[in-house]
């Protein structure tokens, strides 16, 4: 690759399994049904983002792969090591990490798949403010000391490590190497959905994501505010049924095969 632009990396953890934490609030088929809503939201956003030179996302849950194929992205199947576990997300970003590095790829940004609140103004601040390489690009979450965007040039500059406190970790991690990371203020990069509280506040603030959309529309919203008094819900929109599908913007991505990584292109 010749391309200076970061590629986003998407790593995706089967439907069925996503959201655990939001189990005392959403049944097994509503978490799997709002974490595809909110892939979906976070996908759009990335590759309608020419600032990137193109998106990949990491998975081992067919539906998410045919998602991201239909809307234009590059597909790399997990490897068994990455198969959903406490570690997946490491191991999926590191698998992803390897491939980029080994195409010369410039450099990765990873997009986590439940920041549905994001918008394409987000990723500029980030791509547009990283740099050359060597350098590293950090935005933590809003609590719990978490990474949830983390660009590095080249792709495998950094050992990868999240979770709670990664934050931390991989400022540290980019200071040993002597690479004084870039730190920008990103609300909207703060607001994951992982545990009840996240889902409130994302409700607190209606928007036009699909996301929000299923959360209406299913009456999931509706009947959280009976669990719990929600001013922003009080005007909810009446149910509807979304009809939007991602929209694939010109020279947001490359069409291209890895070299030994065929997987990658979309069937």
């Amino acid at each position: 690759m010749t391309d200076s632009r970061l590629w986003a990396v998407v790593p995706v953890k089967p439907f069925a399994c996503a959201k655990q934490r939001l189990a005392p609030l959403l049944g097994a088929g509503e978490r799997a049904a709002l974490a595809r809503a909110m892939f979906t939201d976070v996908l759009e956003v990335v590759l309608n983002s020419p600032c990137l030179g193109g998106t990949l996302v990491i998975t081992s849950d067919d539906d998410a792969a045919a998602i991201a194929r239909r809307a234009g992205a590059a597909v790399l199947p997990e490897t068994p090591a990455a198969a959903p576990r406490p570690a997946g997300l490491v191991q999926a970003v590191r698998q992803a990490a390897r491939v980029l590095a080994a195409e010369r790829a410039a450099g990765m940004l990873v997009v986590p798949a439940d920041l549905p609140s994001i918008q394409r103004s987000d990723i500029e601040r980030i791509a547009l403010g990283h740099g050359s390489a060597p350098t590293v690009t950090l935005v933590g979450a809003a609590k719990d000391g978490g990474t949830n965007a983390l660009a590095c040039s080249p792709p495998d500059l950094l050992p990868i490590c999240f979770g709670d406190d990664s934050f931390r970790r991989h400022h540290a991690a980019s200071m040993a190497l002597g690479v004084v990371p870039k730190i920008p203020v990103l609300p909207r990069f703060g607001r994951d959905i992982d545990r009840p509280g996240d889902l409130y506040a994302f409700l607190e603030q209606p928007s036009t994501t699909r996301a929000f959309a299923y959360l209406t529309d299913s009456g999931i919203a509706r009947r959280l505010l009976e669990l719990r008094e929600l001013p922003g819900l009080r005007k909810l929109p009446e149910p509807r049924l979304p009809q939007r599908a991602p929209e694939r913007a010109p020279n947001c991505f490359s069409a291209f095969t890895f070299g030994a990584t065929a997987a990658l292109s979309p069937e």
